[in-house]
């Protein structure tokens, strides 16, 4: 037998047992067919029927389940007598029991004790149903869960791009073969849409209007529109402006309106959709529905009679859109550096290996808008430890980039100027006014020190960052260049070489190699290591947008020493005197930034 055959076959004689002596008699076990009626997803294979008395005429029975994979995958629990289907909470169509959040542990080494306590759990979970007080609640609390229970439709293009606010507003839907969008205009709906697909999709123009009705609770399961007429019931419950939005709706005479329904849950708002068709095809045996214009031409069919038509008895498409706003995916709508990171505009000067990750880390962190500077073009030596693939090489950085970012999050905004940064500063000075952060990681003296200068010379409006690696990116550096204490210049010699530094080279020839080419030096480190250096820039990153860096500061990452030695390298004699308990390596340090009346602090008045 095979081993997990044996372990299952003794942990579920172990159950047994445990329920024999629990009871007294053996459990009565499950049939095939009782088996049968729980939804394959569980892969039932064995279990018992137990009689409980929770006080009433007549005990209920509660199955014990045991799929498949036990112990390894958690027992399952059912309940025999239960009321139609949504009348209670927790209880799934085929009757079994929702006990535990998805991402709950258990011990799979004592099997008998994980079904004692979830049977326990579970006649807990019946008796406060029974007593009526958490049915509603949890209905309300969880509503989307219960709505999905009950839709009629799953149609995976349906998305959207909403702000989840009040009030109820008119919305815009663009309906093509291969996505639904709902957005609160049509500006931002063509510009997620060219961002995501490119212009093509934009021709021809599939653009309708449709409603957002935000309710004072979410609904019960009885609540739930089946027909247009229990849809213009919610709306008129929701007052205000929306009765008016969806008459108007209806004297547009759209293929179809999209009704978004929206309410706040004890964890967050939540939204779903309702879709009336035109009834301009329908005919019921029944009378109860009629074409719309039957009996009229267009132009004559009175409104009363248009309303009563398109908001009869016609069934609704009951469905849920994937959340594709900002607050969505930039933590799901609780993370509450969102709103500020979306209004926020960052400037990377520089789109190689350092740059690059560090936008994308930005553009995954939510930072709205991105100004992507870079001259250079993509080659096939650097697709190693860039962003950017084959599919980009001889391609702009700037551009390939800010090309990827667009498709990747097209909520955002993506902007490249495929340019050197001396032009940058010279021509389009604007760009870089307008933004609240400015990062450097184009690792060139003369360009860099112009940015430093530039800054100064303005009163230092907004932060700049500078980041680089020192040889095989052994050590990275972050430097915050705020309002007050000392500039780049005075960290740096003239020639552009830090004063401090983390890794010291007995053999200068360890520090980079050469292609057999005139002048062409590397250093053949990857990803990996450069990916803490990286984290390390836009982490200063997010705390200058952020408000959390008021000084000018340095922040730097030193590896593990095993990696500095394989290099060939040695910890500096001053980084061994600051950080005498670091010579692990493998750490992150914050030093404040050298203070000093260099030319550009005497020059500018933010010394």
């Amino acid at each position: 037998m095979h081993e997990a055959s044996i372990r299952r076959h003794a942990a579920v004689e172990r159950v047994r047992e445990c329920l024999r002596d629990l009871h007294g008699v053996d459990p009565t076990p499950l049939g095939r067919r009782a088996l049968a009626a729980y939804h394959h997803r569980f892969r039932i294979k064995s279990g018992w029927r137990l009689p409980v008395d929770f006080g009433e005429p007549h005990p209920r029975h509660i199955d014990v389940l045991i799929p498949e994979g036990f112990p390894l995958v958690r027992p399952q629990f059912g309940l025999l007598e239960r009321p139609p289907f949504l009348t209670w909470p927790h209880v799934e169509r085929d009757g079994s029991l929702c006990l535990l959040a998805n991402m709950s542990e258990f011990d799979p080494d004592d099997p008998a004790g994980v079904v004692v306590r979830l049977l326990g759990k579970s006649c807990t979970l019946v008796r406060d149903l029974l007593e009526g007080g958490m049915a509603e609640r949890d209905f309300l609390d969880e509503f989307l869960t219960y709505w999905r229970y009950d839709r009629n439709a799953s149609d995976g293009r349906l998305t959207s791009i909403l702000r989840i606010e009040r009030p109820s507003r008119e919305i815009a839907v663009w309906q093509t073969t291969g996505i639904r969008l709902l957005g609160d205009t049509e500006e931002q709906v063509t510009g997620w849409l060219r961002n995501r697909y490119g212009d093509k999709v934009l021709r021809p123009s599939r653009l309708q209007k449709g409603l957002l009705v935000w309710l004072d609770r979410p609904m019960l399961p009885s609540e739930y529109p089946r027909t247009a007429r229990d849809v213009q019931v919610l709306v008129e419950r929701c007052g205000g402006e929306a009765p008016r939005l969806l008459s108007d709706l209806v004297s547009a005479r759209q293929d179809s309106i999209v009704t978004v329904i929206a309410a706040e849950g004890r964890f967050g708002p939540g939204i779903v959709t309702a879709a009336i068709a035109s009834p301009r095809g329908a005919r019921s045996c029944g009378g109860s529905t009629a074409p719309l214009y039957d009996g009229f031409r267009p132009s004559r069919l009175p409104s009363r009679l248009l309303a009563r038509r398109y908001l009869g008895s016609d069934p609704v498409v009951r469905d849920e859109p994937a959340r594709a706003d900002a607050p969505w995916i930039h933590g799901r709508g609780h993370d509450l550096r969102t709103e500020r990171l979306t209004g926020a505009t960052v400037t990377v000067m520089g789109c190689g290996s350092v740059g690059a990750p560090v936008a994308v880390a930005l553009a995954q962190a939510g930072v709205g808008h991105l100004n992507l500077v870079d001259h250079d073009a993509l080659d096939w030596a650097n697709v190693g430890r860039h962003p950017l693939g084959a599919a980009c090489v001889r391609a702009n950085k700037a551009e390939g980039l800010a090309s990827k970012l667009r498709i990747d999050y097209p909520h955002g905004r993506f902007d490249a100027f495929p340019v050197m940064a001396q032009a940058m500063l010279a021509v389009d000075e604007g760009t870089l006014r307008g933004s609240h952060l400015v990062v450097s990681a184009m690792g060139d003296w003369r360009t860099e020190s112009q940015l430093n200068d530039w800054q100064c010379r303005l009163g230092r409006p907004m932060p700049v960052i500078y980041g680089w690696t020192e040889a095989h990116a052994v050590a990275g550096h972050a430097v915050a260049i705020t309002p007050g204490g000392g500039c780049l210049r005075c960290g740096l010699d003239r020639t552009g070489a830090p004063h401090f530094r983390v890794a010291a080279w007995p053999d200068e020839r360890a520090v980079a190699f050469e292609e057999p080419a005139c002048g062409a030096h590397y250093q053949p480190y990857g990803p990996v290591e450069l990916g803490f250096v990286t984290s390390l820039v836009a982490q200063l990153a997010l705390d200058c947008l952020l408000g959390k860096v008021t000084r000018p500061c340095h922040r730097i990452h030193a590896a593990r020493r095993a990696s500095l030695t394989e290099a060939g390298g040695r910890w500096s004699d001053r980084w061994i005197d600051q950080y005498p308990t670091m010579t692990e390596g493998g750490v992150q340090v914050e030093r404040e930034w050298l203070s000093g009346t260099c030319a550009a602090c005497s020059a500018s008045k933010v010394a």
